[in-house]
């Protein structure tokens, strides 16, 4: 019955359009880590950033601390920091690696630029005209991302200290979310060590799509990338959903549109069988029989077709010696098979 019950639960997950649109995105664009649904911050967080700690929950970032910055510092007065928290200093001062995504629409399998083309926004400074672009998917999942200005990123070149931080320090961080009520599990919290930031973007995801399943959207940037305006020329509800940036003028560079960052799982728990007053009793000689010990696997209650949990989840099953799994985002680049909830064999990941 409880196998029915988490079946159910994955199915319904995968139905989602927020994790349609991260699955697709990440078989067709692996390296650019995590897709959110939700880049905005909104106004309880400050913009996503190479240290932060947090989780992801329906496609949107929810920030807890920056591993980076001092107990005091004034973005950690929503959460705190956990008990003990000491801040992660790097060794290089400067370990902020930076590059640029020009503006393109990146697509998942099956999906098609029917109008505009990639050319539209594969300008740098964009056109001052409005151009108008339509997707259309052909397959019954897809998923795009039409990006009409540049996207800064942002990859920490310590990326080794990160992961020993993690697993150092995990267990206070879980206690910490445990303590403020949040319901992730331990695999559900991410270390960032790279992320992309924009000013405005367009996320579509078709799920169940029928095979006219259509999106047209126009965009004017007109000027050097710092003021944006949508609008939705026309949409089949068939399976399609839109989620759309801001519009206006001198836009921050605040919408994070992926994440890249480690997780860590503890690959089992002991967990002792509590005697009661009816328990076993000693047998004619007087010996207590063996504690009634067991090894009890702890599934996630948030399960998801998330690669990340999958993969945590096909090491748990590999390395029963190993007390703790470490994976990142970059994993998904190595790995062959990541589709449909497998993985490959015959690739090293870290054991702890």
């Amino acid at each position: 019955m409880r196998a029915m019950h988490d079946n159910a639960v994955t199915s319904l997950a995968s139905m989602t359009h927020y994790n349609t649109f991260r699955e697709q995105l990440a078989t067709a664009h692996p390296a650019f880590g995590y897709a959110l649904w939700e880049p905005d911050p909104g106004d309880l967080y400050p913009p996503v950033e190479v240290g932060d700690v947090g989780f992801i929950r329906q496609g949107k970032f929810h920030r807890l601390f920056n591993a980076l910055l001092p107990a005091n510092h004034e973005s950690h007065q929503r959460f705190g920091v956990p008990e003990r928290f000491e801040p992660l200093r790097l060794s290089v001062p400067n370990h902020i690696d930076h590059g640029t995504l020009y503006p393109n629409n990146f697509c998942s399998y099956g999906v098609t630029v029917e109008s505009g083309g990639s050319d539209v926004f594969a300008v740098a400074p964009p056109t001052p005209d409005s151009a108008e672009v339509s997707f259309s998917c052909t397959r019954k999942h897809g998923a795009a991302l039409s990006l009409p200005v540049v996207a800064r990123r942002e990859d920490t070149l310590s990326q080794a200290h990160f992961g020993t931080w993690i697993t150092r320090h995990i267990d206070s961080w879980f206690a910490f979310s445990q303590r403020h009520g949040l319901g992730i599990e331990m695999e559900d919290i991410v270390l960032v060590t790279g992320c992309h930031r924009t000013r405005s973007w367009s996320n579509i995801a078709f799920y169940e799509s029928q095979a006219d399943s259509r999106i047209s959207l126009r965009v004017q940037v007109p000027d050097v990338g710092t003021t944006v305006h949508w609008r939705v020329l026309s949409q089949r509800i068939q399976g399609a959903v839109l989620s759309h940036g801001p519009s206006g003028e001198n836009l921050p560079e605040n919408q994070c549109l992926f994440i890249r960052g480690f997780r860590v799982k503890r690959l089992f728990w002991i967990i002792p069988r509590l005697k009661g007053a009816a328990g076993p009793q000693p047998d004619a000689r007087g010996n207590d029989p063996e504690p009634e010990v067991e090894l009890v696997p702890i599934p996630s209650v948030t399960e998801s077709r998330d690669p990340l949990h999958v993969l945590l989840e096909y090491i748990a099953a590999r390395a029963p010696d190993c007390d703790m799994a470490l994976v990142h985002d970059d994993d998904l680049e190595r790995i062959l098979g990541v589709s449909d909830g497998t993985v490959s064999q015959g690739h090293n990941k870290r054991f702890y």
